[in-house]
């Protein structure tokens, strides 16, 4: 399934408005549908936090983030794969948004992009 129709699986969830899948290293952009967070901008951050979580004392790999603003949230997740990872990166309305569903429905999007 292409990236795109498969990032367009999650505007399905309600609340979700956007998706972006990005090379979690080097901000290299896969697809983007609807009103995605930029995808350069969630790599760098996702390094960053990666970084300082070392820094901090903390152990292994970083699995996810999750933005929370008054109105909107920015899901980052992390996808392992050979090579470097990815990061699928999810834009919500806070208040229609299930954070729990939107959350499964990036793990089964991620799972599909690897397997």
């Amino acid at each position: 399934m292409p990236i795109e129709n498969l990032l367009r699986t999650l505007l399905d969830e309600p609340g979700v408005v956007g998706a972006a899948l990005v090379d979690g290293v080097t901000g290299l952009v896969y697809g983007t549908v609807g009103r995605a967070p930029d995808a350069e901008e969630c790599s760098r951050f996702a390094g960053l936090v990666d970084d300082h979580m070392h820094i901090a004392g903390g152990q292994g790999g970083l699995e996810s983030i999750v933005i929370t603003g008054t109105r909107h949230q920015v899901v980052l997740r992390s996808i392992s794969r050979r090579g470097d990872p990815l990061l699928l990166a999810a834009a919500l309305e806070r208040g229609p948004a299930n954070l729990a569903l939107v959350t499964r429905r990036i793990d089964s999007c991620g799972a599909e992009v690897t397997g």
